[in-house]
């Protein structure tokens, strides 16, 4: 997760150097809901990321995502959830960058995922993601972001954890 974070400062002072007029940053907080998953129970999720425009219409994300499964509750008892930790790359189709008003957008992205469940190993995959969003720019500089997100992990055995992210948050833009 550090270097995660060292590439996302480098990235931001670097291409706020070069092209200030197209680079924002955000966080985000919400529910981590379990898709087919009857060992998990909703939990929830916040994030960092960086949003750089490469071309009218189009940005690519950098993000770090801190999620937890809540626990599940069997006649037995309880299990814990489990820990995903990740960090990837979202591009966002339809995405302006520091512009006022309503926007909607599409996401396709991939990334690293952590899973780590109190009793169990660490479990380290690759997944997808891909989603859709808001967002509602109150000036050029501060806008207010929903999106719902689908993440896909492949687990062991050709299968895979399925979750619905569905977050709130605040994008900050440099230049305007």
């Amino acid at each position: 997760m550090r270097k995660m974070l060292i590439l996302l400062f480098l990235l931001a002072s670097g291409i706020s150097s070069v092209s200030a007029a197209h680079f924002g940053v955000g966080a985000y907080g919400g529910m981590n809901i379990p898709i087919v998953q009857e060992d998990q129970s909703t939990g929830t999720t916040f994030g960092l990321k960086a949003k750089v425009s490469l071309i009218p219409g189009i940005a690519l994300e950098p993000n770090i995502n801190f999620a937890k499964f809540g626990e599940a509750t069997f006649e037995f008892g309880t299990r814990p959830g489990t820990k995903v930790n990740s960090y990837g790359l979202d591009a966002c189709l339809g995405s302006g960058l520091g512009t006022i008003g309503f926007k909607m957008y599409g996401l396709l992205g991939f990334g690293y995922f952590t899973l780590k469940r109190d009793y169990d190993e660490e479990v380290k995959k690759m997944g997808w993601s891909t989603g859709l969003g808001f967002e509602i720019g109150f000036t050029e500089t501060l806008g207010v972001d929903i999106r719902g997100k689908l993440n896909v992990i492949a687990t062991e055995g050709g299968g895979s954890k399925k979750a619905a992210a569905v977050t709130g948050g605040l994008n900050y833009y440099f230049g305007y």
